[in-house]
């Protein structure tokens, strides 16, 4: 059963209210908020449920139905740190269709507005990833492509050099631990918004070259090329700004 709007609004106030720095306002508020949820029956999941929504994100990277290993461990680092749960999205597949299927998208899943800046911030980041791993295949992997094998060792080196950019934020960012309630609420979030959609935070990643010592090589200049990015998480909700950058 959907809640009234307007209890809901009355429990929200008071549970506001409740964390005064007043003792006998706090706990007056408490307890006003206990009974009205007890007189109709409403948990605290519920209202948390309220404030979940969702927010999504192209991928950029979406080939033959999977995105690129790099973009969804960046996907998953920003979603952690938002507090959100993470899901991808393929387009449906068609017995019919011949060609490859080059669209998704990612769902944050969480408190709206924090999963509507992971959305953000998730987007931002990965045009700027996949920008510094175009840059850095054109300066240092010039003439290879043209070599037998050579797109394939290209493209695992510049997905080598992405990892390390990808990681190297992933160093200096916290994940954000929800209250239980919250956790609760987005999981049945999930539950009642996932059909037939899979859903997935970290994608399987293939190796591409047996040289470590190259593939090594690759992720370091990814990690030396994120040097000075990093996540501004905003502090309380009257943060509206989010500066992601220097």
């Amino acid at each position: 059963m959907a809640l009234d709007p307007k209890i809901l609004g009355k429990i929200k106030k008071c549970l506001a209210l409740a964390s005064s720095d007043n003792p006998n306002e706090a706990a007056t508020a408490l307890r006003q908020a206990h009974a009205l949820m007890a007189a109709h029956g409403v948990s605290a999941e519920q209202i948390s449920m309220a404030d979940i929504g969702e927010a999504t994100a192209k991928s950029r990277t979406m080939a033959r139905s999977k995105a690129a290993q790099w973009e969804g461990a960046l996907a998953s680092v920003v979603g952690r740190a938002f507090g959100c749960q993470l899901m991808l999205k393929r387009a449906p597949i068609r017995r019919k269709l011949k060609a490859p299927l080059n669209d998704g998208t990612y769902i944050f899943v969480g408190i709206q507005a924090q999963a509507q800046i992971a959305a953000y911030t998730f987007d931002v980041l990965a045009r700027k990833c996949k920008k510094a791993r175009a840059d850095w295949i054109a300066d240092k992997l010039q003439g290879i492509s043209q070599m037998p094998g050579g797109k394939r060792t290209v493209t695992g080196l510049g997905d080598e050099f992405a990892m390390g950019w990808v990681s190297k934020i992933a160093r200096v960012v916290q994940d954000f631990a929800q209250p239980d309630p919250v956790e609760l609420a987005i999981a049945s979030f999930i539950k009642s918004r996932v059909t037939k959609e899979g859903s997935e935070d970290e994608l399987a990643r293939k190796p591409t070259t047996d040289d470590e010592r190259t593939r090594g090589f690759a992720r370091w200049h990814g990690m030396q090329a994120a040097e000075g990015e990093s996540i501004h998480r905003p502090m309380n909700g009257a943060e509206a700004t989010l500066q992601i950058g220097c």
